[in-house]
């Protein structure tokens, strides 16, 4: 079998063989189309609308199990006696970035999406079900440096289902390129080979809750609410779940430390739609235009898998987990109260363990 294939076979699986190659080979997918212009307007004067220093990031990472461990031990260990440092420590972080940071609004996510499968989006994809699970606007101008370290949005238990697979719908709503800066540079997988294996904590979580019936749903399926903190505490202190971990930390070591001249950074206009892999190692790009801010836009894309996991409803008071596509039958359909992985049929599901 082709080498290429081996080394992503689970994109290869959710992605046509074509922009699978393109994925693999460049890191990302140009999907040749752009947001109509009134729709592009629209975006940026409802995000100028919201308020200045808006950053959503650390209730995301205030006493985060990877956050903490990441940071090593006698800093996580820090995180977890004096969480109220740890969220000083990561506000400041993201004030540096971003001018705002806005997670979860999904005022555009159904907008979008439409116009994408006017334009036949679900070509680029092998399986019939992808959930569009939540956005993203980053904001900020040149005295703010964005989230310019190298890093892979690796699953947390914050969202709780989150695949090694996941894409992104990325838009920038400003030009990104060599004058303004902004760009996003990535590691393809064909250069590094060092995308984690984000699914194995989906076969943790499987392995550690899925025989507690107290744990599970009426449909059998592991409900994370339900989870008491002594089972949640065990499972971050099993050493499966820390090698995990360390799998992590050695490989962005490597990346920082062997691959740099490997990431490629491209130029791309405003409105234009691309889609890329947040599991693998990228950092965005200094943005230098003083008279403009830089402003992204991103949909986070999960394809469905057989685990026996259901989807969180909500996120930080939130709904999310609410929208499905249908690429066979075009479409994408809002479920008011939260996409049922148990409804979809299992012969529509990538296989968790091949």
């Amino acid at each position: 079998m082709d080498t290429t294939i081996n080394q992503g076979m689970g994109m290869q699986n959710f992605l046509n063989t074509q922009y699978f190659n393109d994925y693999f080979n460049n890191g990302y997918i140009d999907t040749g189309v752009s947001l109509p212009a009134g729709l592009l307007e629209e975006m940026k004067n409802h995000y100028k609308n919201v308020a200045e220093a808006r950053n959503d990031y650390p209730q995301y990472f205030s006493k985060n199990e990877h956050q903490a461990y990441l940071e090593g031990k006698v800093t996580g260990s820090l995180f977890a006696l004096f969480p109220g440092l740890a969220n000083k420590m990561v506000t400041k972080l993201y004030d540096k970035s971003y001018n705002k940071a806005i997670h979860l609004e999904q005022a555009f996510i159904e907008q979008i999406c439409s116009h994408l499968l006017q334009q036949n989006f679900q070509r680029f994809f092998k399986t019939r079900f992808i959930v569009a699970s939540y956005d993203i606007y980053l904001g900020n101008d040149h005295n703010h440096r964005s989230f310019i370290d190298v890093h892979s949005d690796i699953p947390n238990f914050h969202h709780f289902y989150e695949t090694e697979n996941d894409l992104t719908i990325y838009v920038p709503l400003i030009d990104v390129n060599e004058q303004n800066g902004g760009r996003l540079a990535i590691l393809p997988e064909s250069k590094g080979k060092l995308k984690i294996p984000g699914n194995v904590l989906l076969k943790l979580f499987e392995e550690s809750f899925l025989s507690n019936p107290d744990y599970l749903d009426e449909n059998g399926y592991i409900d994370s609410d339900k989870i008491d903190d002594k089972a949640m505490k065990d499972f971050i202190n099993g050493e499966p779940y820390k090698a995990l971990m360390g799998n992590y930390k050695i490989s962005t070591d490597f990346a920082k430390d062997y691959y740099m001249d490997e990431f490629i950074k491209n130029d791309w206009k405003a409105g234009q739609v691309v889609l890329f892999n947040n599991k693998i190692f990228h950092a965005a790009e200094s943005w230098r235009n003083p008279d403009y801010n830089r402003e992204i836009y991103m949909i986070r894309l999960l394809p469905v898998y057989d685990s026996k996991i259901r989807l969180k409803k909500t996120l930080h008071g939130s709904q999310f987990n609410k929208y499905l596509i249908d690429t066979q039958a075009g479409t994408i359909e809002l479920h008011q109260h939260g996409v049922d992985l148990s409804k979809i049929p299992q012969q529509e599901k990538l296989k968790l363990r091949v």
